[in-house]
């Protein structure tokens, strides 16, 4: 089966609307879980139509026929003194692991951060979340440090490791 990967629009707010509330349930390596990501189809369009107004921002999804299986975006930062940099997010549902995807999207990620200019790429992933660092390890991104207690899930802490690739 292929799967189509393109730039997310507005179009595809509910669409990705209804794809984040399950993938937020399908694991709690995620910055947010089952059922908390409570944002209206109209305020997910808008938040897209950012992403699409500013050149050094992109936001792509996975498509298998019409349903929305996979997401990520790059969002440069806004501060003057980091703006050479640019954060990561990668999601793809569970039932499509290890097909491809991900390594699929970062691929795309990545050749856009360097045609517009990012000069470091990073991302935080919960330190016990070995498939997506084995994923970013692949792609060249190195770990920095841990962050201690960075997660709080059901009254536990999880540790965060803070990975960059510098282009």
């Amino acid at each position: 089966m292929s799967f189509v990967f393109r730039e997310a629009e507005g179009k595809d707010a509910e669409a990705l609307v209804k794809y984040i509330t399950i993938v937020g349930g399908e694991t709690d390596y995620l910055s947010y879980g089952k059922d908390t990501f409570n944002i209206s189809p109209e305020r997910e369009a808008r938040f897209i139509e950012r992403f699409k107004k500013n050149k050094k921002d992109i936001m792509l999804i996975a498509l298998d026929g019409e349903r929305v299986i996979a997401n990520a975006s790059l969002e440069s930062n806004r501060v003057q003194r980091y703006s050479h940099s640019s954060e990561l997010s990668i999601t793809v549902l569970k039932e499509y692991w290890g097909r491809g995807i991900g390594s699929r999207l970062m691929e795309m990620m990545i050749d856009f951060a360097r045609s517009v200019g990012t000069e470091i790429i990073y991302l935080e992933a919960r330190s016990d979340n070995e498939r997506a660092i084995a994923l970013y390890q692949k792609f060249g991104f190195e770990k920095n440090c841990d962050i201690k207690r960075f997660f709080k899930i059901d009254g536990k802490y999880y540790d965060a490791t803070v990975m960059t690739l510098y282009l």
